[in-house]
């Protein structure tokens, strides 16, 4: 265990079926008949840390543990959804099909970029880095370096609009490498999504893309496809206060997954990507939006109708704003904590 899984430990939720298993440690033994699913949570020196560090691992819409290293979350075999969450919302989803007696093992990590940082979920190990961070600080200094000897070689003399252009000059390179930088990580997560290269017969009811591009095959001469992107922000008040504690400590943070239907019939949905194989015309899709207490309540309804061509995808962005509320009466202590309130808003979206 390194320094940084020291200050924030993999640490299972209350009641949550997990198993440590500590770096460089055998694999932890399953109960008869169950399956596992591994996380290791990155903490390389090369990964983001501070806030955006804690993370909070979950299975099939529920939390199961928090923080960096590795655990094991105990399930049935089969089928899961296995997501990475991190200050505001689910950063990555993925897909996986596990046997009894079998342990997956997937490698989580955030791929350095700009701005807030979303961590990747992929098959263990996740070795490819797209992208290098330290073109963010290489590429000025040689836009910095072309200046100087232009000017030298020039013989202009310094002047201040002279100096001026050459402090601003490191700017524009320094906006092309957070382009291009943002463009290689989500490439990357599109060739990771291998969710979307399956039968695309599964649309008929739902199909999980995660952050895979609608694949071939998907649309005909009688069917049209709606792809929807679902995605959440959430504001976490702890006591009152915006700030003071991670929101990924406190299993009340987690905002369930919306439920959708279409034509008043309910289809699988998450967070990140799903297509839906559709008749062409005009189609109601209802989501909802549920509390995170213990019976999930419904707190917010959105209808938007949507219309299907034959032969063409049609897309629409679901945005939930979501924001809860907690009370804590341990001192210090942040966690455990009470749900004092949950509302939430749903924006739909076409394009």
């Amino acid at each position: 265990m390194n320094r940084r899984e020291r200050s924030i430990p993999a640490t299972g939720y209350p009641e949550a079926p997990v198993l440590p298993w500590s770096a460089g440690q055998p694999r932890p033994a399953l109960p008869a008949g169950t399956a596992g699913i591994s996380v290791h949570m990155r903490s390389r020196g090369t990964d983001p840390v501070t806030w955006e560090a804690y993370k909070a691992v979950g299975v099939d819409d529920r939390p199961m543990w928090q923080g960096l290293g590795r655990m094991v979350v105990v399930t049935a075999p089969g089928e899961h959804l296995v997501e990475v969450r991190g200050r505001f919302s689910a950063d990555t989803v993925r897909r996986v099909r596990v046997a009894a007696g079998e342990i997956v093992e997937l490698d989580c990590w955030t791929p350095v970029p700009y701005g807030q940082p979303q961590s990747v979920l992929v098959p263990m190990p996740g070795r490819r880095r797209p992208g290098a961070g330290a073109w963010m600080v290489l590429a000025p200094l040689a836009v910095l370096a072309a200046f100087a000897l232009v000017v030298t070689r020039a013989g202009l003399s310094v002047t201040p609009p002279l100096a001026v252009a050459f402090l601003l000059s490191p700017l524009p390179a320094m906006a092309l490498v957070s382009l291009v930088k943002r463009h290689l990580d989500r490439a990357y997560r599109v060739r990771a999504s291998r969710e979307a290269a399956e039968d695309v017969r599964a649309a008929d009811t739902g199909m999980f893309l995660a952050d895979g591009a609608p694949p071939a095959g998907l649309t005909d001469g009688a069917h049209g496809a709606l792809v929807v992107t679902g995605t959440a922000r959430l504001e976490y008040r702890w006591n009152g206060m915006r700030v003071g504690t991670p929101a990924t400590l406190d299993p009340n943070s987690w905002v369930p997954w919306p439920t959708l239907t279409i034509d008043g019939a309910p289809r699988p949905f998450s967070w990140r990507t799903w297509a839906y194989r559709l008749p062409p015309g005009e189609h109601e899709v209802v989501v909802a939006v549920h509390s995170p207490a213990p019976d999930r309540p419904e707190v917010s309804r959105v209808p938007v109708r949507v219309r299907v061509a034959a032969g063409q995808v049609t897309r629409l962005e679901l945005r939930v704003d979501a924001r809860t509320e907690v009370r804590a009466n341990h001192g210090r202590q942040r966690v455990p904590t009470e749900l004092a309130g949950f509302t939430a808003t749903i924006e739909p979206r076409m394009r």
